[in-house]
């Protein structure tokens, strides 16, 4: 698979992640949660990789009870822009019970193709576990399609609070080629709505596939 190919499909998955410190876009398995209502945040990240590095940025906003965003990545390597659109509600709250579950939608393609050529479709849901509040496990299932595949996509992810303001990542997810992904790091939050992850990666199939991610997350604190 193009290293392009191997970016793009999580470009569209992540279009519509939240932006709080519980999770961050630079993860491959979405959580059930959005931003507050009538609030926007920003999420960046750069991805080093063995063909070079590549950056997205994805702004969003909620609003009538829908996060909507846009998402647009670069690959340096290539030369190639891509974006995507999403929207995502949550059903089930889980700042109000012990878990919680979302629906979330995207479409997206090369920046220089306005008909967007990639679309997928997400149900996260988010469970805590334990009394202390301090785990997240995250589940995924959904469907995607691209140029290349489509198919069946899932992912699982755990967050575990370890110290005051540092949080432990680990997860691994599924494309709709059927290729697997894992990444694993930590997450240190340096204000309310202000957090930096540092992850390390790599894409099962590809012998060359480990990158590094540094991203930045930032969100207006309630």
């Amino acid at each position: 698979m193009h290293v392009s190919r191997v970016f793009a499909l999580p470009l569209v998955a992540v279009a519509m992640l939240p932006l709080d410190t519980r999770a961050a876009a630079s993860l491959m398995v979405d959580d059930a949660s959005i931003t507050d209502a009538g609030r926007c945040q920003l999420e960046s990240w750069g991805r080093h990789t063995d063909a070079g590095n590549d950056w997205t940025a994805v702004p969003a906003c909620t609003f009538a009870d829908t996060e909507w965003s846009l998402g647009v990545s670069h690959q340096h390597a290539t030369s190639t822009t891509q974006w995507a659109v999403g929207a995502k509600r949550v059903l089930r709250d889980l700042d109000q019970r012990r878990w919680g579950v979302a629906i979330s939608a995207g479409l997206g393609s090369d920046w220089h193709r306005p008909r967007a050529d990639d679309w997928s479709l997400n149900a996260p849901l988010t469970v805590v576990l334990g009394a202390s509040d301090r785990t997240l496990l995250h589940l995924n299932l959904g469907w995607a399609r691209t140029v290349d595949a489509r198919g069946r996509t899932d992912g699982i992810g755990v967050e575990i609070v370890a110290a005051p303001q540092w949080s432990l990542l680990a997860e691994t997810a599924r494309d709709a080629a059927r290729q697997r992904s894992s990444q694993f790091g930590v997450r240190h939050e340096l204000r309310r709505g202000a957090s930096v992850d540092l992850l390390a990666g790599r894409a099962h199939h590809r012998r060359d596939g480990q990158w590094i991610t540094l991203g930045l997350n930032l969100a207006a604190a309630p």
